[in-house]
């Protein structure tokens, strides 16, 4: 892990040690707007985490832990068939499985949807 992923990392553990006692009542009490800050909507899907120990600053440090990691930049690779998983020094082919479309997946210079 890179020394900036281990800073904020060790910054949303300090963090979560702050939240370790509060209990959930009172996170709404204190934000009667609570579901909608910490939920998230698609179509008739929902992501509900406002019963969870989570704050605005808890989500404020997860952002700079993704950005410290580079996720975005990883996830960037993936999508390209880059070479991303280290242990087997090769691409990991998740998205490939998972593609419904036409759309070739290049790992190289071959794409690997004939093959799957």
């Amino acid at each position: 892990m890179n020394p900036q992923a281990r800073q904020a990392l060790d910054a949303l553990k300090d963090h979560r040690a702050t939240l370790e006692d509060q209990h959930l009542r009172d996170l709404f009490a204190a934000d009667p707007q609570r579901f909608e800050h910490f939920s998230v909507s698609l179509g008739d899907l929902t992501l509900d985490y406002s019963k969870n120990r989570v704050t605005d600053e808890t989500v404020r440090l997860l952002i700079a832990l993704s950005q410290a990691a580079d996720v975005a930049g990883r996830r960037e690779a993936m999508f390209a068939g880059e070479a991303i998983n280290t242990t087997e020094n090769r691409a990991v082919l998740h998205v490939a499985l998972r593609n419904r479309t036409n759309r070739p997946i290049q790992v190289g210079d071959t794409d690997v949807m004939p093959a799957i």
